[in-house]
């Protein structure tokens, strides 16, 4: 399954994609899921590769926080 990260905005409540779209198995999503939630143990250093948030620039003009929600199929 092609998926890509996605984020939903704490302000605005759209969830959009970012980042590169990859072919994972479905059944591994879940594994994946856990290793992302892992991997903020280590937020703050050079171990974290994975961020829980990211800026969303809402369509009414306002910038939200966005907050790692999972993982969606690419929109290609």
């Amino acid at each position: 399954m092609i998926v890509r990260p996605a984020y939903k905005c704490l302000l605005c409540g759209q969830v959009s994609q970012y980042g590169e779209a990859q072919d994972i198995p479905r059944e591994a999503l879940p594994v994946l899921l856990g290793k992302a939630i892992a991997m903020q143990r280590f937020a703050g250093t050079s171990l974290r590769r994975a961020p829980m948030y990211a800026s969303h620039g809402c369509r009414d003009g306002n910038v939200g926080l966005a907050y790692f929600a999972g993982f969606q199929r690419a929109e290609l």
